[in-house]
């Protein structure tokens, strides 16, 4: 097998896990809260991440906490607890399926707002009706892919999931300049390992006393996003990134919407309506247009 197809596989197999991380939150938050969850999802992520990068960077990496410590916190909490924490929130009313639509789907766009916003990049016509596109993509999946009536309270939790990919745009551009100072993997790191200081203060009594409760495919779920969603995933992301073009590596993230609907309706028995194919291609090309150079 060549360099180039190991390379495509190991994308794929990340596309595969995170488009399954949605049907695993959706599971968990049946049993913990979304900020109890997103603690013990990210605490294993930050030891493992220490463990990865201490040994081998410790000069470097604490010479950019010292320097960064600001802009990493910022970091931690926009793209961990509170991308986690919206996601979570709104797994526990939406469908698994359309989370994964959704989240995944709206992280270019937003981040291609505030880009405009706040770094000034130059709006084009055809960003512009990219923009249009997945807009327009995104009202059909929240009006029309559940199949019940819409009430405002589902809007709520619409609303709220939304909430997570704007946090991951955030996250997008505060970190471009640091990413561009320091490798990729020790600023994902470092952010991860700073996300945890204020889930720690979260801990409580109730929270502690589910830990022996907690059935075994709970804290299978919890490993899964722990260790093969967040740690194994970003560490080949940025191994691949050595390997080929941004952009295209960037392409595959088009695939995790697609095996979060299919896990959803395999795993969790989601029906699978003709709204949310037709929003969700919609919405996908909208984000392919967005995308394009």
């Amino acid at each position: 097998m060549t360099a180039q197809k190991k390379t495509y596989l190991a994308l794929v197999l990340i596309t595969i896990l995170w488009g399954n991380s949605f049907v695993a939150m959706k599971h968990a938050v049946q049993f913990l809260t979304p900020v109890e969850l997103t603690i013990l999802r990210f605490i294993p992520v930050a030891v493992a991440f220490a463990a990865l990068l201490l040994p081998t960077r410790r000069v470097s990496f604490w010479a950019m906490v010292r320097k960064e410590w600001p802009l990493l916190i910022l970091l931690g909490l926009t793209g961990a607890v509170g991308y986690n924490i919206f996601v979570m929130t709104g797994s526990q009313r939406i469908a698994a399926g359309t989370t994964s639509l959704i989240v995944p789907s709206l992280n270019p766009v937003l981040t291609f707002i505030l880009s405009i916003i706040f770094l000034k990049e130059r709006p084009t016509v055809k960003k512009g009706t990219g923009l249009i596109l997945a807009s327009i993509g995104l009202y059909i999946i929240v009006r029309y892919s559940s199949g019940e009536r819409i009430v405002l309270s589902y809007l709520l939790y619409v609303f709220v999931t939304m909430l997570a990919p704007l946090c991951f745009a955030i996250y997008t551009i505060v970190g471009k300049p640091l990413v561009a100072r320091y490798p990729p993997l020790q600023v994902t790191g470092g952010a991860m390992m700073a996300a945890v200081i204020p889930l720690l203060f979260l801990i409580d009594g109730d929270l502690i006393a589910k830990l022996p409760t907690l059935p075994a495919t709970v804290w299978l779920s919890i490993a899964f996003l722990s260790f093969l969603c967040t740690v194994f995933a970003f560490v080949v992301w940025f191994w691949a990134l050595q390997k080929m073009e941004a952009s295209r590596v960037g392409s595959f993230t088009y695939l995790v919407p697609l095996f979060g609907v299919s896990f959803s309706q395999v795993i969790l028995g989601e029906s699978i309506t003709l709204a949310l194919i037709i929003g969700g291609a919609i919405l996908l090309s909208g984000v392919y247009i967005i995308n394009r150079p």
